[in-house]
């Protein structure tokens, strides 16, 4: 027996664009993979004592995921196409 899934998905192409994904989106997981030959980016915000956050390449057909744990959410993520890259974005 099948359940029906009670999240909504979000699906979506980012092109030469940013999308920052913030906790007011309620996002608890998101997936982003590379189409185009032209390496993308993902940056997040936490500070790890006095080590800040630095970008992720996300390289053509490479895929990227983060998932929050138990009830919270992903509270600030930003995630960019540079001019040339096309990725994919799935987000629940």
């Amino acid at each position: 027996m099948s359940q029906i899934l009670d999240s909504p998905i979000f699906t979506g192409e980012l092109t030469a664009s940013s999308l920052t994904i913030t906790a007011s989106m309620g996002v608890k997981r998101v997936s982003v993979y590379n189409s185009s030959a032209v390496s993308a980016t993902v940056l997040g915000t936490l500070s790890l004592g006095s080590t800040a956050s630095s970008v992720i390449n996300v390289s053509e057909s490479e895929t990227f995921t983060v998932e929050a744990i138990d009830a919270s959410v992903i509270k600030n993520l930003v995630i960019t196409a540079p001019a040339g890259s096309t990725l994919k974005i799935v987000a629940q």
